[in-house]
């Protein structure tokens, strides 16, 4: 007797996975970045190597770096708006609209609207980190911190002025991520540090306390030391010498910083080096290059 076939799907083959049609919940892709990314076809969930497909809700003020896809990227927004700069053209994606970046094709990402985001990404050949090619953000550079002490009836005056050329001279020599203090004081103030700490009793200009070098890895700013500075002093100089108060204050807090930087005028290959440090943060000669000049003349002569 014929035995008739039974109608119904044909027998799956030997270690093949029936596909789930029906795609119902992704998988969230952990971002530092606040932005939420839930992917439902691609190489983390799927396996699928041809296309991905992945829904974005990028917050407010989100941006992600540069990049230069080998991937095709179409864009779904379904709420708000997303900014994308394709090879320096800014174009603005709507709700209801889409957008596409062909591969090859530098772009940035970002939403500068005031609200989230919400979209799909679909791209072809699916999406991988190693395809992406995303630019390294340039490190920003950490704040240098200058704090003023005032000691003195007429330091308040300077405290500002003294802040502001610190800043310029860190920046000058390309520091950052440091911390500097300086003191502003008069004479009596002064001549007793000097002759506690080097053991000469009389009052000077500026005097230097190095920080020393901390063990590596300890938190916080780099800390250069202290510069102290005699307005008494730099007064009388400054009559002396036909120099403004500030033009003198200046010249010491740039001779105090180098020396917290380990520059050095004992010798005359020292001095010379201190000087033309010196000089490139005045502008003009400093203290060093004044000592320095006379003795350079009287070897010409």
């Amino acid at each position: 007797m014929e035995r008739r076939a039974r109608r119904g799907r044909a027998p799956e083959a030997p270690g093949r996975r029936r596909p789930n049609v029906k795609l119902r919940k992704g998988k969230i892709i952990p971002r530092e970045d606040g932005k939420r990314v839930e992917e439902f076809v691609g190489a983390a969930t799927t396996g699928t190597d041809s296309m991905s497909v992945a829904r974005m809700l990028a917050p407010p003020g989100w941006s992600e770096p540069a990049r230069t896809p080998e991937f095709d990227e179409v864009v779904i927004v379904l709420k708000g708006e997303l900014t994308l700069v394709v090879d320096g053209r800014r174009q603005l994606i709507g709700e209801g609209e889409l957008g596409m970046v062909p591969r090859d094709h530098r772009v940035v990402y970002s939403n500068d609207g005031q609200g989230a985001c919400d979209y799909y990404s679909l791209c072809a050949p699916a999406f991988r980190v190693e395809l992406a090619h995303i630019e390294e953000e340039p490190k920003e550079a950490e704040a240098n911190r200058v704090t003023v002490q005032v000691a003195h009836p007429q330091g308040k005056r300077f405290s500002k002025q003294v802040t502001e050329l610190a800043e310029t001279f860190l920046g000058k020599l390309e520091l950052t991520g440091c911390e500097l203090s300086i003191s502003l004081v008069g004479d009596h103030a002064i001549r007793r540090l000097n002759r506690t700490w080097r053991k000469k009793d009389k009052a000077t200009d500026v005097l230097s306390f190095p920080a020393g070098e901390l063990p590596k890895g300890t938190p916080g700013p780099r800390q250069l030391g202290d510069v102290v500075i005699s307005l008494d002093t730099a007064k009388k100089q400054a009559k002396e010498y036909e120099r403004t108060l500030e033009s003198e204050v200046a010249r010491y807090l740039a001779h105090g910083l180098l020396h917290l930087l380990g520059y050095d005028h004992e010798r005359p290959k020292d001095a010379q080096k201190m000087a033309r440090a010196e000089e490139r943060l005045l502008g003009e000669s400093g203290m060093v290059g004044d000592a320095v000049a006379p003795r350079a003349r009287k070897l010409m002569t």
